[in-house]
């Protein structure tokens, strides 16, 4: 009895498994511009543009503001498999941690002096692919969540 338990147990679990693995990762890739009408945003974010460029388990992003997009705000190439990976926040370096969880890509940075700032990303792409939202979450020092919306550049 306590062996057929566990075997449903194990089928369950790989039954699980299996629909988060048909599921798939969404694909993020593209230029992503902030609508600053369907954000609930702190200051100086308005003019905010990503850059994103998944390939496999690698994904490369560059967060941009200014007109044009042409000053840099942060940059990183990682894997998505939760592993640390160095990245540029403005002029200071500070580390990154990507990974998927179900359909949300998850960032957490750890930048400022020691690494007293950490902040949390989730990104989600629309059932559509034409939107995507980023939650930010200042995890220390604490702050209020700002929900971003960005709209596909064409």
């Amino acid at each position: 009895m306590r062996y057929g338990a566990l075997a449903v147990a194990g089928l369950l679990l790989c039954g699980v498994a299996g629909l988060y693995a048909d599921e798939g990762k969404p694909n993020l890739s593209g230029s992503w511009k902030l609508a600053p009408g369907q954000s609930e945003t702190g200051q100086g974010r308005n003019d905010l543009s990503l850059l994103i460029d998944e390939k496999g388990d690698n994904i490369h992003v560059k967060e941009t503001r200014g007109p044009d997009s042409k000053d840099d705000v942060s940059e990183f190439t990682c894997t998505t498999l939760g592993k640390e990976c160095a990245m540029q926040d403005g002029g200071d370096k500070a580390t990154v941690l990507v990974y998927y969880n179900g359909p949300l890509l998850v960032i957490l940075k750890t930048h400022g002096r020691k690494g007293s700032v950490v902040e949390k990303q989730r990104l989600s792409l629309s059932p559509a692919g034409d939107a995507l939202t980023m939650e930010v979450m200042c995890l220390e020092p604490e702050s209020k969540t700002e929900k971003l919306t960005f709209a596909k550049a064409q």
